[in-house]
């Protein structure tokens, strides 16, 4: 099974930063203000997840980022942390955002605020401009071709938020905390495969189909609670998908997956 990959060089640069923050004094000091996030971020063909406890370590991680695009890497970026996504996004709307700027602190900026939207975000360098694009789920020609193959399901995650979008609970479901362990098998013919093995060594499998609508939208029956779903994050590695019910009898309910590749 792969797992994400050590980003050795960014962690080094990472380290430098944050070590940075630490020592230096005054205005220039980034926020100590508490705000956890889980963003995973991909530069170049290295992926990595982050789990950030504060504002100035955001901060940190955003200057990192740039600092990998002007160096000429592709950078991606999604903060997991679906609550943060429910209450900012303004609309919901699908269609991609583009964004160009010879200014760091401008870029960064945009960066912030997609990032409250809950899109994933692009950002590339070139000839003194920065450039960024920002989606709520994957072009569809990208995710066609990276879903194809069989995947682990990880775990799901349910949050629970009251109609002023503040969250209420979470439930967390591992298939192997239960001794068992379910795999999804996509191929290139529009059927898929889903594998549960049990506890006790048995296998169960099931067949459907799965597609993506045009704006990348990944529909599967045999997907839990729901088969409509956002591809907020695929790579050779890792696939994260996300759906919301709104207005169930237990309230608002956003759903999360993730996968890793077998």
């Amino acid at each position: 099974m792969k797992r994400i990959k050590r980003f050795t060089a960014v962690l080094a640069v990472l380290a430098l930063f944050f070590a940075a923050c630490e020592q230096t004094p005054g205005n220039n000091e980034p926020s100590n203000e508490p705000k956890k996030r889980v963003v995973v971020f991909k530069v170049g063909q290295m992926e990595k997840r982050q789990t950030l406890a504060t504002e100035g370590e955001w901060d940190v991680l955003l200057d990192v980022l740039c600092t990998q695009a002007k160096n000429g890497q592709k950078v991606i970026f999604y903060n997991m942390d679906q609550t943060t996504h429910f209450q900012n996004n303004s609309g919901g709307t699908k269609a991609a955002k583009t964004y160009s700027t010879t200014s760091l602190d401008e870029m960064k900026a945009w960066m912030k605020a997609r990032e409250r939207e809950g899109l994933t975000v692009v950002v590339t360098y070139n000839n003194g401009t920065w450039n960024g694009l920002a989606y709520a789920t994957a072009p569809s020609t990208n995710t066609s071709a990276n879903i194809i193959g069989t995947w682990h399901f990880v775990c799901a995650v349910a949050n629970h938020l009251d109609q002023d979008g503040v969250l209420t609970g979470s439930d967390l479901y591992v298939p192997e905390d239960d001794g068992g362990s379910m795999y999804y098998t996509f191929y290139s013919d529009g059927t898929m495969t889903m594998t549960i093995n049990g506890l006790d060594g048995t296998t169960a499998t099931d067949n459907s189909t799965w597609s993506l609508s045009s704006d990348g939208e990944l529909y599967c029956e045999l997907l839990p609670n729901g088969n409509n779903w956002n591809v907020n994050w695929i790579t050779d590695n890792t696939m994260i998908i996300s759906r919301a019910d709104i207005g169930t009898e237990e309230g608002d309910l956003l759903y999360q997956l993730q996968f890793e590749r077998d």
